[in-house]
């Protein structure tokens, strides 16, 4: 046989299975699966080092960190200080570990630079053990969406990732790159009276919506007002935001938390820098 023809004949053979398998690949998406924790927040089991635990689901979290206990555990002396602001502006300084690195089945994990933080101090006693919360930054780079209705968040791949938008609308969104671009926090545009509000999406957040007290005009809220107000507008893009919203003195415009997210199905594209939402 000629060996152009032998050539010819081994791709054949080769291409089908080449060609399926970079299908499967392609269609594979991954799943966390996700459980309440205190009945309000959000949380899945992983693993560090050799090591499992309980760690917290934050999107607004910004940076991943660890309580002193796990950080032991993952054999890190921590040294330095990150500084950050939670969103009522109070200021945070953690010292940091390097190279974290989690798995969750055969998923992999890796915050470059997380804080160290007691989460267990700020937990009723008796509460479940956490090892850590883990923020939108240990998936940089990677597209991610958090389905709550259904407890699960979902590591997409390109295929999953085209069949997911169709059924979504595309909104503004900015990535904040906060504490020296460490940190990743998704902002939502919303209209407002007078323009586009930014407001954090977060999963670590027990109310509705939160508005800065500044802007709570824009919104037809009153600011005066203590106790919950209705807020009906929608995110550039077409989704509807309705929920109960408390004014608040922050240092940005709103926050969007949990009762309204387990409305909604959130694709965050953490490479190109979009998100889509399901309503």
């Amino acid at each position: 046989m000629p060996k152009s023809l032998v050539v010819l004949f081994a791709l054949l053979l080769a291409s089908p299975f080449a060609w399926a398998t970079d299908r499967q690949q392609d269609s594979k998406a991954d799943v966390i699966e996700l459980e309440p924790y205190l009945g309000v927040l959000w949380s899945f089991h992983a693993r560090l080092g050799d090591h499992e635990g309980l760690f917290l689901l934050d999107t607004a979290g910004g940076l991943t960190v660890l309580t002193p206990k796990a950080a032991t555990m993952a054999g890190c002396k921590p040294w330095g200080t990150l500084t950050g602001f939670r969103m009522r502006g109070d200021r945070i300084d953690l010292p940091r570990c390097d190279n974290v690195k989690l798995s969750v089945s055969h998923l992999q994990l890796h915050a470059p630079v997380a804080g160290i933080w007691d989460l267990m101090a700020k937990v009723p006693p008796g509460s479940p053990e956490l090892m850590g919360s883990v923020a939108l930054d240990s998936f940089a780079g990677r597209v991610v969406t958090l389905d709550l209705a259904h407890r699960q968040l979902i590591i997409e791949s390109p295929r999953s990732l085209a069949q997911r938008v169709t059924h979504a609308r595309e909104v503004s969104v900015h990535y904040s790159r906060e504490i020296e671009g460490m940190a990743l926090t998704p902002f939502v545009g919303v209209k407002g009276r007078s323009g586009t509000l930014w407001m954090e999406l977060d999963s670590g957040s027990d109310g509705g919506a939160v508005i800065n007290r500044h802007i709570a005009g824009e919104l037809g809220l009153d600011p005066s007002i203590k106790g919950g107000q209705d807020v009906s507008t929608t995110l550039n893009g077409g989704v509807a935001l309705k929920t109960r919203a408390h004014v608040d003195d922050l240092i940005y415009d709103g926050n969007i938390g949990i009762p309204t997210l387990c409305r909604w199905i959130v694709t965050f594209d953490l490479k190109a820098g979009r998100l889509w939402i399901e309503e």
